[in-house]
């Protein structure tokens, strides 16, 4: 099963300097002006935390096909932002702009990393880091418990973070707003990392109740010392989900 597309063709000229992200699909008949995120990217199998205050909302299908917010636009690609001072989801620190992987029922996705080929691939970039603790996760594999391998920009190093040990490094030195391509695959009990098209981690893990996260979550608040109105920001291009029998 393909889910997921790419944006159309105005963000052609965005990523004509830069064809290792490959081509972008167009998407059939003229866009509003400004587009919503529904018409950007395919989120029939999707369910997003928006941090209102003082606790979050979740937007789901059918609603979330046409929602639009600050935290929740398309610029040149669909723009996540989480601000420090957000609401925060029960059971977590901190504030997130994130996309939760779903059924096409609308039930929440529950996989296994033994069974089938599971991959998540994102073109984005990330555009703005908070000051203090100046930290996001921009994309996650997840179960019903904790999360399993996270993508995570500590300042300028980009990592992947597999039960609190770093496994993968992506970037060393990476540059706000610099577009990459990221893959994450899960399959025979290994989940794989690919950077740009390059293989950066091959972790073992075996188990149950899976799904993708996608978006901005922000690693800072208010407790750490964060100022009002500060915030993590993520862009993404474009969004494919593929689980395949293997």
């Amino acid at each position: 099963m393909l889910v997921g597309t790419g944006v159309g063709a105005f963000l052609g000229a965005v990523l004509a300097a830069d064809r290792t992200i490959g081509e972008v699909p167009a998407i059939a008949g003229p866009l509003p002006d400004p587009p919503t995120p529904g018409q950007v990217l395919d989120l029939s199998v999707w369910t997003i935390s928006i941090q209102t205050v003082p606790d979050p909302t979740q937007i789901t299908m059918p609603r979330l096909a046409a929602f639009s917010d600050s935290s929740f636009q398309v610029v040149s690609a669909v723009q996540f932002t989480a601000p420090v001072d957000g609401g925060v989801q029960v059971g977590a620190k901190y504030p997130r702009s994130e996309l939760r992987e779903m059924n096409s029922d609308g039930s929440p996705a529950q996989w296994s990393t033994t069974l089938g080929r599971h991959c998540m691939e994102v073109v984005q970039r990330i555009s703005h880091l908070p000051m203090v603790k100046s930290e996001l996760v921009a994309g996650q594999i997840h179960d019903a418990n904790e999360y399993v391998v996270l993508i995570l920009l500590k300042r300028a190093e980009l990592s992947v973070k597999y039960q609190g040990a770093t496994i993968g490094l992506l970037d060393a030195a990476y540059v706000l707003g610099t577009v990459f391509t990221l893959r994450i695959e899960a399959t025979g009990g290994f989940i794989d990392v690919f950077y740009n098209g390059e293989q950066r981690a091959h972790q073992a893990d075996v188990r149950q109740g899976c799904y993708f996260k996608a978006g901005c979550y922000t690693q800072s608040n208010l407790s750490k010392g964060a100022s009002p109105g500060d915030y993590g920001q993520v862009e993404i291009i474009s969004l494919t989900i593929d689980h395949t029998p293997v």
